[in-house]
């Protein structure tokens, strides 16, 4: 999409926010698809619950945030996800889980992690964080998706400049026009009713 076509789909809105601003806020939506679940999968492993039932629960949020994100997106929510998306923030969740039940000082509850559940998050974190997950998702989504769906990187940038655009009170081009034709529509029909009278 070129700044033009920015401009005449939210009449506006780049004078509010830079292109550069707007295209790192999708690309920090888009980095969240595999950051978010990842954090998640590793809370349900240390958590009370079973390791299947985390799988479950993990791989149910994973495909749910891959194939829906663009329907989470918020401007007020955008801190938040630039703060999951840190690298360190995973990195220090993944070692310092592991770690814990070693260096957690004495009277403190334990997480107990069973040798499982380590190779489980293990093994997870390395599937998601070196993309395999991603490129057998890719291949089923080539596979069996529709020719003419719209990709999931035009679909968050769509969302974060109609989202942006009505944080601002603009609207966008389609959306104005609809609105001047049901105005006008309405205005039709009160006069209509007034000449009948």
């Amino acid at each position: 999409m070129t700044t033009e076509g920015i401009e005449s789909y939210v009449p506006g809105l780049l004078k509010l926010y830079s292109v550069q601003y707007l295209v790192r806020i999708a690309d920090d939506w888009l980095r969240s698809r595999e950051q978010l679940p990842v954090l998640v999968f590793m809370l349900l492993v240390y958590s009370p619950l079973s390791v299947s039932l985390s799988l479950v629960l993990g791989l149910t949020f994973y495909l749910l945030w891959r194939t829906q994100l663009s329907a989470f997106i918020y401007p007020w929510g955008h801190p938040g996800i630039r703060w999951i998306c840190e690298d360190t923030l995973l990195y220090v969740a993944f070692i310092g889980g592991l770690t814990y039940d070693s260096v957690v000082p004495e009277g403190w509850p334990l997480l107990g992690l069973s040798s499982l559940e380590i190779t489980t998050l293990v093994g997870s974190f390395l599937l998601i964080k070196t993309g395999l997950v991603f490129m057998i998702l890719q291949f089923f989504n080539a596979r069996f998706s529709s020719k003419h769906s719209t990709t999931i990187t035009d679909r968050v940038l769509n969302m974060v400049l109609i989202r942006y655009g009505y944080k601002e009170g603009l609207l966008t081009s389609n959306l104005k026009t609809m609105q001047e034709e049901f105005i006008r529509v309405t205005n039709y029909h009160k006069t209509r009713k007034k000449n009948k009278s």
